[in-house]
């Protein structure tokens, strides 16, 4: 992919000497940036362009072009590839929009485009892209002008699927005077897609930092193994998240919605910084260019008391520690004051002093302080401020890297000085207070989970082969699971179930009362009954033979007498419900819930994701971060329960379905926990041939 990035011979193809022709714009591009390898043009008629000769047969190209840049109507493309590819060229960049994305025929255009590529061994970007930006050797191929000033280079890649989207970045990042390393619009992602690029931008010693902007995520779970595998901090704009924007979602780039609580569950789980918006992301791209938040602890530095109370308000919702400051300091501050007649404390109010040389100091000497992690700077200038201001940002920024401190600086002043500054001097502003605040949120966060050692999931002794044997018959016979095979899975990879029996006859229902400890449970084991609460197929407090004799008739004709039998169970009154639930999702793979309430989980709404294999302290967190979770450890009088048996059951399915691909998803609705251990009551299962089990949010269906 390096040839793509830092080619020495490209052709555009489809540029006139027309003024309203488009590709000429990506030929302008690449004088106008100072592209420093060969050029050649392809056209329909022969003309000087930049002044260099549009050619009209390729026979006229030498050998030896890395990329072809293709701007021509979508049903000449395929017979363009098979042109480059007669002249070896490896890599096209099609900008060409009117593929699947339009039409049914662009799909087909689509197919002939990627045989054509395919037959010849060319690698795609595109199509329905504006191309790439590479700022280091002035690879700018978009077939829209850009100016060279507009943008300075840095160490920020971005990746984005639209070419709307690659500007409004561009566009934004320029007056942010925040570096662009290389940028590239993914389009369709025909052949291409983000975790090719994102390959070979975790190795690019050019970029330090990776944007991602994404309609639709076919790749979940490499993209979390390269984020684990890179200390490079990686930000996902990710839309098309809602029913209202998925049809022009799929008009757009012909994008497909993801799970949007299995991609937020999953980006948390491999500490890729999501955003929702674009003034979130550049902002998120100021914080994360500066050295870490280490911890929670803020100072909070301000010129005007007023905005002081806003930071103060501010840092606690952002759960920020105002530290206190040590009275030799406050004293020492107090003395630069001029009427003394503010009292120095956290937030730090300079409102009483003019003196921007002593602003430096008292900053210097709050990053010295051993306990601070941070520090937030509002200032504001006028007039004459101005210069002394200048001088005091680029003191702040020496300071903060000579520290290893973030200091996020919130500067109010008039639009021409903000312009010149974020020109002139290579530090990141923001525009609020709260803007920054939350940015530091984001570094402290992202600095915190990059810390933690991920640990290895663990591996519990199981019995594979059994589950082997269940799946392989039910695979064979083309049927869901029955609730005994269901349950026997589980069992078999340590889960405990609540003691049961099955029966088939009514006359073997005296023997499972004499087995099973009263009072009963009598449940349909039809595969067929989903939501067996819903239709009075569980029967509960059964005491009696007579009892369980007329719940044997009722569940039998339940079920349409389909030879499916009863399940006898204990009845587990104690304890609180909790549902345990997977799902195989075709982007991530296995994923992992938890939720409270049982067979009310759809009314708590309360539940947790993670993609397995999970760690033990992800169990952990998929338990505490629910709302709910303070009733597992005792509310109201009530002893605290077996928190620790729900992680261990949480491992075991994780497990399971890692283990078996075959399995499209699991509900164990309920699992009853209790103060010592936890019991499932009940369990589904469904393979992708019979799958009738769909992962919606909050729960599964049972």
């Amino acid at each position: 992919m390096e040839k793509l990035f830092y080619p020495e011979a490209v052709v555009v193809i489809g540029v006139s000497e027309n003024p309203e022709n488009l590709a000429r714009c990506i030929v302008g591009n690449l004088f106008e940036f100072q592209f420093r390898g060969e050029i050649f043009l392809i056209g329909k008629k022969e003309g000087i362009l930049f002044g260099r000769r549009i050619l009209t047969s390729f026979d006229q190209l030498p050998e030896g072009i890395d990329v072809a840049v293709i701007l021509t109507p979508a049903p000449t493309v395929p017979a363009i590839l098979e042109a480059c590819g007669r002249k070896r060229i490896p890599w096209a960049v099609i900008e060409t929009g009117g593929f699947r994305e339009y039409s049914e025929e662009g799909a087909k255009l689509e197919e002939k485009t990627l045989e054509a590529a395919r037959r010849w061994g060319i690698r795609i970007v595109g199509p329905n892209g504006i191309g790439i930006f590479n700022m280091e050797n002035g690879f700018v191929v978009p077939f829209v002008s850009l100016k060279h000033g507009a943008m300075r280079k840095g160490k920020l890649s971005i990746l984005a699927q639209s070419g709307g989207v690659s500007f409004s970045y561009f566009n934004l990042l320029s007056s942010a005077n925040v570096g662009v390393s290389k940028m590239v619009s993914m389009g369709n992602k025909l052949d291409l897609n983000e975790i090719d690029f994102l390959r070979y931008l975790i190795k690019d010693p050019e970029t330090e930092m990776i944007g991602l902007y994404l309609e639709s995520l076919e790749r979940g779970r490499e993209l979390m193994e390269l984020a684990r595998s890179t200390s490079k901090p990686i930000l996902v704009h990710k839309a098309n998240t809602a029913e209202s924007s998925r049809e022009i979602a799929r008009l757009h780039t012909a994008a497909l919605a993801n799970d949007d609580r299995i991609v937020d569950a999953a980006l948390r789980q491999v500490d890729i910084v999501r955003v929702t918006d674009f003034r979130t992301f550049v902002n998120t791209v100021k914080i994360l260019s500066l050295p870490a938040m280490k911890g929670n602890n803020l100072v909070v530095v301000s010129r005007s008391g007023g905005m002081a109370i806003v930071a103060a308000d501010g840092a606690a919702a952002h759960e920020f520690r105002l530290c206190p400051l040590a009275e030799s300091f406050r004293k020492q501050v107090h003395q630069y004051f001029r009427a003394k007649v503010i009292r120095p404390t956290n937030p730090l109010d300079l409102g009483d002093l003019f003196d921007f040389d002593l602003y430096t100091k008292i900053l210097e000497e709050v990053l010295k302080i051993e306990g601070v992690d941070g520090v937030l700077f509002q200032h504001g200038a006028i007039a004459e401020e101005k210069e002394p201001s200048r001088r005091l940002i680029t003191a702040m920024k020496e300071l903060s890297f000579r520290y290893q401190k973030p200091v996020a600086l919130c500067y109010i002043t008039d639009e021409e000085e903000t312009a010149y500054i974020k020109k002139t001097i290579d530090y990141p502003i923001f525009a609020e207070p709260l803007d920054a605040l939350a940015a530091l949120a984001v570094s402290r966060d992202h600095h915190l989970r990059k810390a933690c050692q991920r640990e290895k999931p663990p591996l519990y002794p199981v019995d594979r082969d059994r589950v082997g044997k269940i799946i392989e018959r039910v695979t064979r016979e083309k049927r869901n699971l029955s609730l005994t095979e269901a349950l026997g899975v589980i069992e078999a990879y340590g889960l405990p179930v609540a003691p049961y029996r099955v029966v088939d006859r009514k006359e073997d229902l005296k023997r499972a009362m004499d087995e099973i400890r009263r009072p009963l449970v009598l449940k349909t084991a039809s595969p067929d009954i989903v939501h067996k609460s819903d239709v009075g197929g569980v029967i509960l407090h059964i005491e009696t033979l007579a009892q369980a004799e007329k719940a044997y008739e009722r569940l039998i004709s339940l079920s349409g007498n389909r030879g499916s039998g009863v399940l006898a169970q204990a009845m587990v009154a104690e304890g609180k419900e909790v549902i345990l639930g997977a799902k195989r999702d075709p982007s991530f793979g296995p994923v992992v819930l938890f939720g409270l309430g049982g067979i009310y989980v759809e009314i708590l709404a309360d539940t947790s994701l993670r993609v397995a294999p999970i760690t033990r302290a992800e169990a952990h967190g998929m338990i505490s971060e629910l709302k709910g979770s303070k009733i597992l450890k005792g509310v109201r009088g009530e002893k605290p329960l077996d928190v620790e048996a729900l992680v261990d059951s949480l491992l075991r399915l994780s497990q399971l379905v890692t283990d078996f691909p075959e399995i499209e998803g699991i509900d164990i609705n309920p699992v009853k926990v209790l103060e010592k251990g936890a019991v499932a009551l009940d369990c589904r299962i469904t393979l992708p041939s019979s799958s009738s089990l769909f992962f919606t949010s909050p729960g599964f269906g049972r």
